[in-house]
């Protein structure tokens, strides 16, 4: 039984780099914003959603806040370059992904549903980021409805699909960091 078990954490820490950032610490970038700033990429992301961007173009002062809060973690926690911009991307994509609900969830879109889709995606595509065909196939698979099948909606899921890809390939990349 013993042997197992040093079989097992052997295979284990060979699968994690041996300087990955600690995935339990992802979160310092959130908590260390400051509040008007969560009310500005608030703000920012729900314009973005409002106004159907596919590309956001937010404040300046939204990722020079990141990037401080950041940095401030990465001398905390001893995260490298690369772990303090995949907690960044994290941050601003949890922050964004209840925003990204509301508008999908008013569009009549179940978001469990399409969790299910993107989760159905094998998990070294959920690991990146997504390809442009990837997720037009996705898009189009999660509207089955011929009612909602609208460049509207296609850009709003699309849109979403794109924060739980930022969420998810974000962590990932942490843990790699």
């Amino acid at each position: 039984m013993h042997i197992i078990k040093l079989t097992a954490l052997a295979a284990l820490s060979l699968a994690v780099p041996a300087n990955a950032a600690d995935l339990a610490t992802i979160d310092c970038v959130t908590q260390k914003l400051q509040p008007a700033l969560k009310e500005l990429i608030e703000a920012e992301v729900t314009r973005s959603f409002a106004e159907g961007a596919t590309r956001a173009n937010f404040d300046p002062a939204v990722n020079s806040g990141l990037r401080l809060a950041a940095t401030n973690c990465a001398i905390e926690h001893k995260w490298s370059e690369a772990a303090a911009t995949a907690a960044r991307d994290y941050a601003l994509g949890k922050l964004s992904l209840p925003i990204g609900e509301k508008f999908v969830a008013q569009k009549g879109f179940d978001v469990a549903d399409l969790e299910t889709h993107f989760g159905a995606l094998a998990e070294e595509v959920r690991n990146r980021p997504l390809t442009k065909e990837e997720m037009q196939a996705l898009v189009i698979a999660s509207v089955t409805d011929e009612e909602k099948q609208t460049r509207e909606n296609a850009a709003l899921l699309n849109n979403y699909y794109l924060i739980l890809s930022t969420v998810q390939y974000a962590a990932w990349n942490f843990t790699q960091a």
